[in-house]
Parts: structure tokens; C-alpha cells; sequence
């Protein structure tokens, strides 16, 4: 077996290559593999040192192997990818002509904008077409878009960015994702519970799915209100919903089966009361 750290799309090369050579392998948090040096007394770091706590980490700590990719799942998360990274330079162009005053620069940069525009609706036009297809041969497509709320953006990054969806219990998920909140409790201090870490990429489609189940999803818009008519701040009621979105989809898919707003808001009443 091989471990290796998460390494932007660098490791995705040699994750790759390893499983057409019927190898397995484990990519694993690089902070929690350096924190696991720090906690064996071992500050200094270099390739060597860290080919043996890698080792060392993947003796000592559980950790899951990554499931190979096929052909259309490399494609459908290059084209989710290519789909935030123009999204980006959108807001960075649009950014930058609020502050241009000079014609013709404003002229080079409304072209860009443009450009990019096109080239969104033909990637998000792709992305349709893989999910289409995907649908027919992985029942976790219509499952996920069953859920009010969840759509062809948020299934196409959920299947792309969280395989483990459906395999883990609604805890694991949620530190996963990072709407787990972190307890901060010492003698008589009981601190905020802040959200640390975790998939930001799934966080930010995780927020936009729940901003619109609360407006059209009876369950989570009377959760939402409910948190809020108890005086939580909006980002806590919003993490919360997010939470909650998150562990009914991670049961959908594990148990097979579209959303059913009356047995799964139940279910979430009786979680969120432990």
C-alpha cells in the first residue's frame, strides 16, 4: 500500500498510476500527518523524515483507502475544477474593471469577461451531459437531486470531491466537510464551537444548497428559524442547516433511497437533539 499526502493534483498522477498497477492507496491529511510528527518530537522536515512518518502514520492511525477513478470520473472532476477556476476569474476580472478607468483597458477586460462567460456555459453544459449520463449506471445522482435544494452544481461536486458520501456516519462526514463544530471546553470555560478544516470546495456547495432548502424546504427553513428565533447568529444557523443537509444526504445514499421530507426530517429532529 502506499500513503501519501494531498498534494494539489500532483499525487492524483501517482494515485493513478499505482491503481492501474492494482495498487492500493491512502491519501491522507498533510496537517494531520505533520501534527503526528510534531507529537513524536520530530520538528525538522525534510523528504526523508517525511517518507518515515508517512510510514509511521500509516502503521499507527486507521486510514481509508482512496477508490480508484475511472475515465469519466477524471473527466467529470477536471471539468468541476476548470468550472471553479473560471468562476474565480470571473469575480478577479470583474474586480479589476470596477477599478480600470482607461478605455481601452476596460475594452481588453469586458472581452475577457466574455470569454470566460462562454466558456462557463460550455463547461456547465458538459457537466449536465456527464451527470446524464452518470445517472444512468449510479443511482447516487438522482438520490442527491432528489433533496430540495441540491442541484446539478452540488451533485457534480459532491460525487467529484466527496466520494466517502454514504460510507461514514453522519459525524465522520461533517468533520470531513468541516461543519463539525470543534469544542473548546476547559474547567469552567465552555468556549464558541468554531468549524475548522475540512473540504472547503464541498463546504461552499454545501452553503449554497442549504441557503436555497431554507427558502423552499418546509424542514429546513422551520430549523433555520427556530435557531434563529433562539438568537443564533445567521452563520451558526447556516453551518447548522448545512450540517443537517449533509448527514440526511450521507443516509440517502447509504440506504439508497430519495428524499422523503417527512421521514428524514424526523430523523434530523431526533440527531439534533443528542
Amino acid at each position: 500500500m502506499i500513503i501519501c499526502e494531498s498534494t494539489a493534483s500532483y499525487h492524483l498522477l501517482m494515485m493513478d498510476a499505482a491503481h492501474d498497477r492494482s495498487v492500493d492507496v491512502a491519501v491522507v491529511n498533510a496537517r494531520q500527518v505533520r501534527d503526528f510528527a510534531k507529537g513524536q518530537g520530530r520538528l525538522e522536515k525534510t523528504d526523508q523524515i517525511d517518507a518515515g512518518v508517512l510510514c509511521q502514520f500509516g502503521q499507527d492511525v486507521k486510514v481509508h483507502l482512496t477508490a480508484s477513478r475511472t475515465a469519466q470520473q477524471k473527466n467529470h472532476t477536471a471539468l468541476v475544477n476548470r468550472r471553479e477556476a473560471l468562476l474565480k476569474m470571473r469575480g478577479q476580472e470583474r474586480m479589476r474593471l470596477e477599478h480600470t478607468h482607461d478605455a481601452e483597458a476596460i475594452k481588453f477586460l469586458e472581452e475577457m469577461l466574455e470569454n470566460i462567460q462562454k466558456q462557463l456555459q460550455s463547461v456547465e453544459k458538459r457537466l449536465e451531459a456527464i451527470l446524464k449520463e452518470l445517472a444512468k449506471e449510479d443511482p447516487k445522482v438522482d438520490i442527491l437531486l432528489s433533496h430540495t435544494g441540491v442541484g446539478k452544481v452540488t451533485t457534480s461536486v459532491l460525487l467529484t470531491r466527496l466520494p466517502e458520501l454514504g460510507t461514514l456516519n453522519r459525524k465522520q462526514v461533517a468533520k470531513l466537510v468541516g461543519v463539525s463544530p470543534i469544542a473548546n471546553q476547559s474547567g469552567r470555560k465552555d468556549g464558541k464551537r468554531p468549524i475548522r478544516g475540512g473540504r472547503q470546495d464541498v463546504r461552499n456547495a454545501m452553503y449554497m444548497a442549504a441557503n436555497s432548502a431554507r427558502r423552499h424546504d418546509p424542514a429546513t427553513k422551520a430549523f433555520y428559524e427556530r435557531l434563529r428565533g433562539q438568537g443564533k447568529p445567521f452563520k451558526v444557523a447556516m453551518v447548522a442547516c448545512m450540517r443537517k443537509m449533509l448527514s440526511t444526504l450521507n443516509q440517502m445514499v447509504r440506504n439508497g433511497e430519495t428524499f422523503d421530507a417527512t421521514k428524514y426530517a424526523s430523523m434530523a429532529e431526533v440527531q439534533s437533539c443528542r
